[in-house]
């Protein structure tokens, strides 16, 4: 059975969104490693977060996270383009 070309667009913006709603917490992650870096938390009930170290590891993982979404991002958004061209 082979799928239509609507079909083929739609589990692609499924996969879209499924790498977006992963993406988010990385990205969330460079946000508090940035503040705890340049501004700082001054949490006295959570003293890991007043840990420079902390802020790198949060940035760090991330980063990494982060880089993996862009990545396959432009993966699914190049397989959206030749579907639509007729390529595939």
């Amino acid at each position: 059975m082979q799928q239509t070309k609507e079909q083929k667009l739609a589990d692609i913006q499924k996969k879209m969104t499924m790498v977006a709603v992963i993406d988010f917490p990385g990205t969330l992650l460079v946000a508090a490693g940035l503040y705890g870096i340049f501004a700082g938390f001054g949490i006295e009930t959570m003293p890991a977060l007043d840990k420079p170290i902390t802020h790198y590891v949060m940035l760090g993982i991330g980063g990494i996270i982060m880089m993996w979404g862009l990545l396959k991002m432009f993966q699914l958004a190049k397989l959206k383009q030749q579907v639509e061209n007729g390529e595939s």
